[in-house]
């Protein structure tokens, strides 16, 4: 496999990736943290490896552990702040369909659920995707028994599609 590089930057959804790409690895190779730490630091390139070096030498000073817990600490100070996550959640909670397609609106839904994972921790909350859909797609899901996100999103696509087709044949009906 190739690991990710990780090049710094202000863009909080690569940054997210990049982390999630990690966790994933460490999932797969079953590493300890010292040795999460060690591979991700590994990644670093450009001016995220001059930050890690002051990192590093603040550490050694201070006589933190080197772990993955510490270092995610860090990262986010630089690359995540509170700043930015309050924006991401803001947007995320702000979110609407409007004239986005279903598709396009679970990809923005999910992308920034990433930034407020407490809003979305239970299949119960991401079922509220379905309150924020187009109205006339919420009203033809309202007698539907849903209770997962993947069921609401195969509706809600279902719908838009049939709306879509009935729309085509009334246009060529005129």
């Amino acid at each position: 496999f190739s690991s990710p590089k990780f090049l710094g930057g202000s863009n909080p959804e690569a940054t997210k990736n990049w982390l999630e790409q990690m966790i994933n690895i460490f999932a797969a190779l079953n590493y300890s943290e010292g040795r999460q730490a060690t591979f991700a630091v590994f990644q670093f390139e450009g001016s995220t490896r001059a930050l890690w070096n002051v990192i590093r030498a603040k550490w050694e000073r201070e006589q933190i552990a080197r772990t993955w817990v510490h270092l995610i600490w860090e990262f986010n100070e630089k690359y995540l702040p509170p700043l930015v996550q309050e924006k991401r959640e803001d947007d995320f909670i702000r979110l609407r369909q409007g004239a986005l397609s279903v598709s396009e609106y679970e990809t923005q839904f999910t992308k920034l659920s990433k930034f407020t994972t407490e809003l979305v921790t239970t299949e119960q909350r991401r079922v509220r995707f379905v309150q924020r859909l187009n109205v006339k797609i919420q009203k033809a899901l309202a007698a539907a028994q849903i209770t997962t996100f993947t069921e609401v999103l195969e509706k809600a696509q279902r719908v838009e599609i049939a709306r879509a087709q009935v729309k085509t044949f009334q246009t060529r009906k005129r």
